[in-house]
């Protein structure tokens, strides 16, 4: 056997996956993709003349762009472990946090939404254990966080 004709044959294999793996890669980078977690955060502010103010916990959800294309998403909605009034959406009305939605997310770019810990208690008193996040683009398509424990 020629080896000639062995590397011509290894070379056609390399390149048909290089060029699958390309292909693959074109197509997953072009898709939307959203991180979306929840957590507790302890924010303490701090004034011009750099004294402590009272410590205040939120529940944080932060959703990050991080697909290549730029989108536009919607309030986020959560949903509880549990029906409760025979609802299991729900969302936090704030009317001290004006966002004015759809919001743009560039690659790379992230959102964070807060709402106090205090409506943690409420939840508990509800029955309400665990919460998940979702998003809505404005193409229609869901993302979901993973749940969050209360």
């Amino acid at each position: 056997m020629d080896y000639k004709l062995i590397v011509a044959i290894y070379a056609a294999i390399v390149s048909t996956i290089v060029f699958i793996w390309r292909l693959y890669e074109f197509y997953a980078d072009r898709k939307s993709k959203f991180n979306i977690k929840i957590n507790r955060v302890t924010k303490i502010p701090v004034s011009a003349n750099y004294k402590l103010a009272e410590s205040q916990t939120f529940l944080t959800t932060t959703i990050v762009n991080v697909g290549t294309p730029k989108r536009h998403i919607e309030q986020p909605i959560f949903k509880a472990n549990k029906k409760v009034d025979g609802q299991k959406y729900f969302n936090f009305l704030s009317f001290d946090n004006v966002i004015k939605y759809p919001i743009t997310l560039d690659s790379g770019e992230k959102f964070v939404y807060d709402v106090s810990d205090d409506v943690s208690v409420d939840l508990k008193t509800k029955g309400i254990l665990k919460i998940k996040a979702i998003i809505k683009d404005t193409h229609g398509k869901n993302y979901e966080s993973k749940w969050f424990k209360i």
